[in-house]
């Protein structure tokens, strides 16, 4: 009975996926949900008590498949670690544009559930690429508000590539590869002149 439930929560979850990847939440009705998977209002109720209970369990799914599928290969050396990942980052994003797109550009208004699980997606990409490429944990510091701010940088660059789509998806990992270089080099370049 237990294991039936969950699979059919996640049943719903992927549904969801599927509904919210094409349309924004304000577009999808508690009845196409119910009508998509094939089940009553009632029964979709008592695994998400609200719409945006759901709309919560859908992000933290997508939010759990992307850091999945981004996830490199840590016999790589950093630098390819680090393009593996963003190819990976951007081929998810191109998958799942609209999704993506309304995400991060706010979501359902100012939601605070949505704000977290996007930081939570941020923070982890901020400690992983400090373990790849951090040495020294005096910078680390430095470096890693330098490294929030890359992640900007690719949030907004894949927008623009989205919405244009002007550039191959491999120009825009090497345009990310080449911001994040610099984004090392000044960093260490800073250290160095506060150590003088």
């Amino acid at each position: 009975m237990g294991r039936e439930r969950i699979s059919r929560r996640q049943r719903l979850i992927e549904v969801g996926v599927d509904l919210f990847c094409d349309r924004s939440y304000e577009e999808v009705a508690i009845d196409d949900i119910a009508n998509a998977a094939d089940i009553s209002k009632g029964l979709l109720y008592y695994y998400f008590p609200t719409k945006h209970d759901f709309y919560i369990a859908i992000v933290q799914h997508a939010a759990s498949q992307l850091l999945a599928a981004t996830e490199s290969n840590p016999d790589l050396e950093p630098v390819e670690r680090l393009r593996s990942s963003l190819d990976a980052y951007f081929i998810y994003v191109e998958r799942h544009a609209r999704a993506y797109i309304s995400l991060l550009r706010g979501g359902v208004g100012v939601d605070e559930q949505v704000a977290a699980i996007i930081d939570m997606v941020r923070q982890t990409y901020i400690q992983n690429i400090l373990q790849s490429f951090m040495h020294d944990p005096q910078s680390s510091a430095l470096f890693a508000i330098a490294v929030r701010g890359w992640i900007g940088f690719v949030e907004a660059t894949s927008i623009a590539w989205l919405e244009q789509h002007s550039i191959s998806r491999e120009e825009l990992c090497e345009l990310a590869v080449s911001a994040f270089a610099l984004v090392m080099q000044h960093s260490q370049s800073l250290r160095t002149f506060h150590t003088v």
